[in-house]
């Protein structure tokens, strides 16, 4: 078991009995305890050292424990006596006191009976080509189906370290499961089932829902105004300017400067121009000219990408014969496309590999970290505070100590003359001595008043310090905590197969590219060519090979 050196304290046992008269002057032997307590603060083990170990009874003990706020899990009488019989305490350190070891909880746990994303702008052939006719089964559901159920999660119990102070333990997470339209929760609101015949979905928020269909014939505009449905929406012509349209799923003829939001997919058989778009599915369409695009599936167009500015948890696709122009993409699993740049236009920016949800996530974290450590900053500041004014107090209270303990010796040498005195019956001498020991009684107790004063500043100052420790602990243990989540979430992305940009036609310099470890500034033109971000050994001066990233280029399969 790990121990902490920091919770080591030796003190003498107090209220030994005293030496009995005729001990030639000399202090009683004092033994001291010796407390260790394990580095999670969960078990508190003892053992005496020093002369005079007999004299110890479990009153000293408890008493010793108490001073020093061990109060949780103590061990009964008994085994303390028994402890005390058989010399173990004398030996090697007996385990006195055992705190309650915090228990995790479990994580709540979703099932969903349906396909949670089945449709897909088309299917992706071995050559690069594109099915836009394969489109997956759309699931259907009855009213009255069971779209989903829930496992509660089951709460973490905190533990007592041996002072009685709370052990945290990371809370279970929870899962929501909630009911949207078109659907109910059962009583215990752990199902959900259908409230009518449709599609089943379920949001980012962990939220259910049948969605229907809203037909609009003609464009979304003054007749219609902002458009907000939870369902599909078919528009049959295009959505005009300054409008918005929040929907479930959406298809339309085109988005001119409009604000778009949706659940699912968008379809749009033109183009978007200058709207702001975001789209938690896939998203296809003929063209995208300044517009800003947010999406959470694949994005693909048709002819041309321009002046735009994209970023999709999935991948950017562009062809047969489709160019980016001029345009920043963020394109998580990839970019394809047949031409990207022009000798006239602004250079464009590709990033892939990385997740610009999770980059914000993990911006978040350290922000959190930062805070915490902030604090227990402040906290260790306040605990330093506290120790130096402890110290201080030491210092007064091993004076006063001494000087008790100097009086306590004279009074057992005066007591010893005045025994002297009385073999030589020497009345005068006697009351000489008399009168020398009561000035030296009341110089020990003139010192004890102080010392208790002292010792009890002392004890209010550990008291302040010990909860202190405890949310400082608590702080490491969260900052731990926190680190771990972004590593897990760099561990996550290695992961995954690293995402490529394939140009089936040319590539033009200026053109940035950047992923997950690297970036580059294309210096010259590429043709039919498949970039991949790649880990390779280069050597050093000194013969050794270095692991470096860098971008490399292929040639395009098939070209």
């Amino acid at each position: 078991m790990a121990l902490n050196p920091e919770t080591q304290s030796k003190d003498p046992v107090n209220n030994q009995p005293a030496s009995p008269e005729g001990s030639e002057g000399k202090a009683p032997p004092i033994p001291s305890f010796d407390l260790v307590v394990s580095e999670d603060r969960l078990k508190a083990f003892l053992r005496l050292e020093g002369e005079g170990k007999e004299n110890v009874t479990v009153e000293n003990i408890k008493k010793f424990l108490k001073e020093k706020r061990i109060l949780q899990g103590l061990v009964e009488d008994p085994s303390l006596e028994e402890f005390l019989k058989s010399s173990a305490f004398f030996k090697d350190p007996c385990l006195v006191a055992q705190g309650t070891p915090p228990e995790p909880g479990k994580d709540a746990q979703v099932t969903c009976h349906f396909d949670k994303d089945p449709l897909r702008i088309g299917i992706i052939k071995a050559g690069g080509g594109i099915d836009f006719r394969d489109k997956g089964e759309i699931p259907q559901v009855k009213e009255g189906a069971l779209l989903g159920e829930k496992v509660p999660l089951v709460k973490a119990k905190p533990g007592k370290d041996v002072f009685g102070q709370n052990l945290a333990v990371e809370p279970a997470k929870d899962i929501p499961l909630l009911p949207g339209p078109g659907t109910k929760a059962s009583e215990d609101r752990l199902k959900i089932y259908a409230q009518r015949n449709g599609r089943p979905t379920v949001s980012s928020d962990g939220r259910l829902s049948v969605i229907n269909e809203l037909k609009i014939p003609g464009d979304v505009g003054l007749e219609t105004g902002h458009v907000r449905f939870d369902g599909f929406v078919d528009v049959s012509g295009g959505i005009e300017a300054g409008f918005q349209v929040k929907a479930g799923r959406l298809a339309a003829r085109e988005i001119h400067r409009a604000e778009v939001e949706s659940e699912g997919d968008i379809v749009v058989n033109g183009g978007i121009i200058g709207a702001k778009v975001v789209c938690r599915g896939n998203l296809k369409t003929r063209f995208i000219q300044s517009s800003q695009i947010e999406a959470g599936g694949d994005i693909i167009v048709e002819r041309e990408i321009i002046d735009s500015k994209i970023e999709t948890s999935g991948a950017v696709i562009a062809k047969p014969a489709g160019r980016i122009l001029a345009s920043r993409i963020l394109a998580t699993k990839g970019v394809a496309a047949a031409q990207i740049g022009s000798e006239s236009s602004k250079p464009c920016v590709l990033i892939v590999g990385v997740d610009a949800h999770l980059q914000s996530l993990i911006k978040t974290i350290r922000g959190e970290i930062a805070a915490k450590e902030a604090e227990k900053k402040k906290l260790k500041a306040s605990v330093e505070v506290l120790n130096q004014a402890s110290d201080r107090l030491k210092e007064d209270i091993v004076k006063r100590v001494q000087i008790r303990d100097q009086s306590a010796g004279e009074q057992l040498s005066c007591k010893k003359k005045m025994e002297e005195l009385k073999e030589k019956n020497d009345p005068p001498g006697l009351a000489e001595a008399q009168r020398e020991l009561e000035k030296l009684e009341q110089k020990v107790k003139s010192a004890e008043e102080p010392l208790r004063t002292l010792m009890g500043k002392e004890n209010l100052i550990m008291e302040k310090i010990t909860p202190l420790q405890s949310q400082i602990k608590e702080l490491e243990g969260t900052i731990e905590s926190l680190q771990g989540k972004i590593q897990k979430i760099h561990e996550e992305g290695h992961k995954k197969e690293t995402p490529t940009i394939q140009v089936s036609k040319e590539i033009f310099p200026g053109t940035v590219l950047e992923g997950f470890h690297s970036k580059l500034v294309l210096k010259e033109s590429q043709y039919q060519t498949l970039i991949k971000e790649t880990l390779s050994q280069e050597p050093s001066p000194e013969g050794n090979s270095t692991p470096t990233w860098g971008m490399q280029f292929y040639p395009l399969p098939g070209s």
